[in-house]
């Protein structure tokens, strides 16, 4: 158990470059694939080149399933002539783009780890691998017409199709090649994915770094004062550092022992003043500012100010 618990995966892509060029790669052909495999569906060219083959000598008749029927044997659709071949194809494409969009987002929101790709990769070239295993399956359900090895217009080529189903020999031929590419490009995912994964030396310190942070913590927090506390006992220190508070004006205890204070803002002094009234500085024991006056001009009993004028 404490073996495992050294074992470090990286968070972070080696060179981020390489795995947004995948990425980028990846949709093109992810949309080539859902062309290719729509266009085949349901039954567009594989009883044409299944015909085709059967006239030149290369694989059994289509027609041998009716045969089968009339004489009360069990049919048998060769997988490279079955529509299950075809609806696979389809919906792995589908999962394609679906596990495409997948990936665009978490690597933009910055949750698309090394790890995650790896797992993702692999499913993918597998259901891939399997498509390419359909496709390459020989006829072998009729026993006059016996050939090990890929179908008629893989091994041999278009040269054997008819005018008519040349343009659907090319597309079986491509539909095969994007095959290949997308399981070499799943593969390269993977690849890049695993060496991803081997954290660098800076990540390895980083991570040290964040370990030994988090240790020190525990112990700060393990010999806090307050572990010591009861719950009562935390309350009643809240409560008393409360109650130490500086007062707030107004209120018993500011400003002095004859109570309290009220708060004047500058324009509540000017017009205590020009009102006759006494200013927050006579309560402070300093002469108001009409008193200043009188003493200056020597007004006497006369309260007022001299004019200016």
């Amino acid at each position: 158990m404490a073996g495992l618990s050294r074992i470090l995966i990286a968070r972070r892509w080696r060179i981020p470059p390489v795995i947004i060029s995948l990425i980028v790669v990846e949709f093109p052909l992810t949309v080539a694939c859902l062309a290719l495999y729509g266009i085949a569906d349901p039954d567009t060219y594989r009883t044409k080149l299944w015909q085709n083959g059967y006239d030149k000598g290369f694989n059994s008749a289509p027609n041998s399933i009716l045969y089968n029927y009339a004489n009360y044997k069990p049919a048998y659709t060769p997988m490279i002539w079955s529509s299950q071949m075809v609806q696979f194809n389809i919906a792995i494409a589908v999962l394609s783009m679906f596990l495409l969009l997948a990936k665009a987002t978490l690597y933009l929101l910055h949750i698309y780890l090394p790890v995650i790709s790896a797992f993702i990769s692999i499913v993918e070239v597998a259901i891939y691998a399997v498509s390419l295993k359909n496709q390459s399956t020989p006829d072998h359900s009729d026993p006059a017409h016996i050939i090990s090895g890929l179908p008629w217009y893989l091994s041999k080529g278009c040269s054997y199709a008819d005018p008519a189903n040349y343009g659907f020999c090319m597309q079986a031929r491509a539909v095969f090649g994007v095959t290949c590419v997308m399981i070499a490009l799943f593969s390269c995912y993977f690849i890049w994915s695993v060496y991803s994964m081997w954290p660098t030396a800076a990540e390895r310190a980083e991570r040290k770094a964040h370990k030994q942070s988090d240790i020190e913590l525990k112990r700060v927090n393990e010999y806090s004062p307050d572990n010591e506390l009861s719950r009562e006992e935390i309350w009643e220190r809240n409560r008393q550092m409360f109650l130490n508070l500086p007062k707030t004006p107004n209120t018993p205890g500011f400003g002095g022992r004859g109570g309290g204070m009220s708060p004047m803002t500058p324009r509540t002094v000017a017009f205590t003043q020009l009102n006759g009234g006494a200013g927050p500085s006579q309560g402070m024991g300093m002469p108001s500012t009409r008193q200043q006056l009188r003493d200056r001009f020597g007004g006497g009993g006369d309260s007022r100010v001299p004019d200016a004028r």
